[in-house]
């Protein structure tokens, strides 16, 4: 999913390497919910990949009609280890600094199967910081990336996870579960991708998350270097 989405476990990178990644996309997303409204959104990334499987990442993302303002940040820190010859686990926590329609600090700790980089199943743990005391919200997701040719690849990904949003004054909690899936086709040339997402959320979860909702259309261009 994006920030993406999208739910992103990071493909293999090399070992002791210094690896970025700018962007430019139509919305920042997060499980099927929006981080920002429709507009252009610019992120750039980079991360650090020890020899032992240790990788730090930090990334930064700021909408097109307010370039002074971060609507979106994130530090990461995770561990990756053979299983077998098909098989990587990853596991780490992820921090995520939201200030656009999302207003919130956000930990994240999990842990990934990884199939040779093609199929990935994640669970994890989502705390939001001052949202609902100190509740939990779990989360499970499932990906694919196969590719096509040379150039395409065709992506799909489901999940499951709890929200919370505040009703009311003086304010007061609804919380749930909610599922989410994406579909997209994505091109890549070097450095260089460009992907087209279809998103989907539960219908049932529309009446509670209002804004929160994301456009069901999202594209993204990004350069690796």
């Amino acid at each position: 999913m994006a920030i993406a989405a999208c739910l992103c476990v990071p493909a293999r990178a090399r070992a002791g390497t210094l690896n970025g990644e700018i962007s430019l996309a139509s919305q920042l997303v997060d499980r099927g919910l929006a981080i920002t409204p429709v507009t252009p959104v610019a992120q750039g990334s980079v991360s650090w990949t020890t020899p032992s499987g240790w990788s730090v990442g930090l990334s930064a993302g700021v909408e097109g009609r307010s370039p002074g303002d971060l609507a979106a940040g994130v530090a990461r820190l995770t561990r990756a280890w053979s299983v077998s010859e098909n098989w990587r686990m990853q596991a780490g926590i992820v921090y995520y600094r939201y200030t656009g329609l999302r207003h919130a600090n956000v930990y994240e700790p999990g842990v990934y199967w990884i199939y040779r980089d093609v199929l990935v199943f994640g669970l994890s743990e989502i705390h939001v910081a001052g949202e609902d005391g100190r509740r939990f919200h779990p989360a499970a997701d499932l990906s694919l990336r196969w590719p096509l040719s040379d150039d395409f690849s065709v992506s799909a990904g489901i999940g499951v996870a709890r929200y919370t949003v505040a009703h009311g004054r003086p304010e007061r909690y609804y919380s749930s579960y909610y599922r989410y899936g994406e579909i997209g086709l994505l091109w890549s040339r070097g450095p260089w991708q460009m992907k087209l997402d279809r998103i989907a959320i539960d219908p049932d979860a529309r009446s509670h998350l209002y804004s929160l909702v994301a456009s069901p259309w999202l594209v993204t261009i990004s350069r690796s270097f």
